[in-house]
C-alpha cells in the first residue's frame, strides 16, 4: 500500500515508521526545509514511553533517576498541595523529558532519507487519494492528515468540523543550564500555571501558561523558587511563546481515503502533557487496525479534549475563589484516587 503523510512532526513521523514496519510504500510531505527545531521539551509519560518501544526508538531515551525524583505540585504562595515522585504525578512507573527538536530528530533517523521530503506544500487532497504538492500531482491509496492543529487537511477535507480556535492562552518555555536537585514539578496560581522538569542531559526545562496574551514573565518573580530564579536564567532566542489553540475531534475521523491524526484531529491544552503521546498512539493504531481502530479511538480523543480543558481551569483559575477552593480540595485529595486520574490519561494499550 502507497501511503502518503502531510505533515513531519509527532504524528507524521510516527505513522511513517509504523507503518514502514508493516512494509508499506510510505512518504512524508513536510513543508519545512529541514526536521523541525522547535524550542522547548517534551514530557513522556508512559503511554508515548510505550509508544516509542513500538516504534523501535525507546533504547534512546533515559529515564533513572528522573522517575523516582521527589516533585511537588505547588500554590503560587509555596504551599506544597501534592507530594509525589515524577512518575507517581504522571500516572506510571517511567518517566522522562527530553528536548521536543531532539525526539524529532530520532524519530527522523528511523526513516530512510528519501522517506521524508522537506520544504513540500500540499496544495489538494482528494477522497480519492490524490494529491497536489508544490504543483504536482500524485496517488496513494491512504492519505494521513498530521500537520497539525491549524491542519490544512482537515480545513480541506473535513469543512463540517469544528475550526481550530485560540484558548487564550499564551505558552511559555524555555531549557536552562542550570541544573536543579529539587523544586520538580507543577506550580498552579490564578490565571497563570508553570511546570519545572528535569531533562535527561541534567539541564532544566520550564513551562507555563498564562491567560493574558502579553503578560510578563517578570510578573511571576514573587511565586516560589525556583521558578524566579529560572526566569532570570531564560533567554530570548531559546524561548518560545506560542498562542495555544485547540480544535475539538470531529465525529468523522476518515473521508473516502483521507484520515486525521494527532494534532490535526484532536488539538487540544498542554495541561496534560499528552499532545505528542496521543499522537503516536494514533499513528500505531492506524497502522495495526486500518481506519475502523482509528474510528474507536474517538471517545478516548473527545474525553481528553474535554478533561485538558476542565483541566486548565483547575490549574489556573481566573478567580481567588476558585483557587483557593482548588487548593483546599487538593490537599484533601486520597493517594489512591491521585494515582487513578493521573493514571487514567497515560494509560493505553495497542
Amino acid at each position: 500500500m502507497r501511503v502518503g503523510i502531510v505533515g513531519g512532526g509527532f504524528a507524521g513521523l510516527a505513522a511513517a515508521i509504523a507503518f514502514r514496519q508493516d512494509g508499506h510504500d510510505v512518504t512524508v510531505f513536510e513543508k519545512t526545509p529541514e526536521p523541525s527545531a522547535m524550542g522547548g521539551a517534551i514530557a513522556l509519560a508512559p503511554n508515548a514511553l510505550a509508544c516509542l518501544s513500538i516504534l523501535g526508538v525507546r533504547n534512546r531515551v533515559a529515564t533513572d533517576p528522573w522517575s523516582r525524583m521527589a516533585a511537588t505540585v505547588r500554590a503560587r504562595d509555596g504551599r506544597v498541595l501534592v507530594r509525589r515522585t515524577l512518575a507517581q504525578l504522571t500516572g506510571g512507573d517511567e518517566f522522562a523529558t527530553v528536548p521536543r527538536a531532539q525526539l524529532i530528530a530520532w524519530l527522523a533517523a528511523a526513516l530512510p532519507a528519501q522517506c521524508v521530503q522537506y520544504s513540500s506544500s500540499v496544495g489538494a487532497i482528494g477522497v480519492d487519494g490524490s494529491v497536489v504538492v508544490d504543483g504536482r500531482a500524485a496517488r496513494f491509496d491512504l492519505i494521513i492528515g498530521a500537520d497539525g492543529v491549524r491542519s490544512v487537511t482537515r480545513k480541506l477535507m473535513f469543512a463540517d468540523a469544528p475550526s481550530p480556535r485560540p484558548t487564550g492562552i499564551t505558552g511559555w518555555a524555555w531549557i536552562t543550564d542550570r541544573e536543579l536537585d529539587t523544586g520538580f514539578g507543577p506550580i498552579w496560581g490564578r490565571a497563570a500555571d508553570f511546570g519545572i522538569l528535569p531533562l535527561v542531559d541534567g539541564r532544566t526545562y520550564v513551562y507555563g501558561g498564562t491567560r493574558h496574551r502579553h503578560a510578563d514573565l517578570q510578573a511571576f518573580r514573587d511565586w516560589p523558587e525556583p521558578l524566579p530564579a529560572l526566569i532570570d536564567a531564560a533567554t530570548d532566542g531559546e524561548m518560545i511563546t506560542p498562542e495555544i489553540f485547540e480544535a475539538r475531534p470531529p465525529r468523522r475521523l476518515v473521508r473516502g481515503k483521507v484520515v486525521l491524526l494527532g494534532d490535526a484531529a484532536h488539538g487540544m491544552r498542554p495541561t496534560f502533557g499528552q499532545g505528542a503521546a496521543l499522537a503516536m498512539e494514533d499513528a500505531i493504531t492506524l497502522a495495526r487496525h486500518g481506519t475502523s481502530g482509528l474510528s474507536r479511538r474517538w471517545l478516548r480523543m473527545l474525553a481528553l479534549y474535554g478533561a485538558s480543558k476542565a483541566g486548565s481551569r483547575f490549574t489556573a483559575p481566573e478567580s481567588a475563589a476558585l483557587e483557593s477552593a482548588r487548593n483546599r480540595a487538593l490537599r484533601l485529595l486520597p493517594d489512591p484516587l491521585f494515582g487513578a486520574m493521573a493514571g487514567s490519561v497515560s494509560r493505553w494499550r495497542s
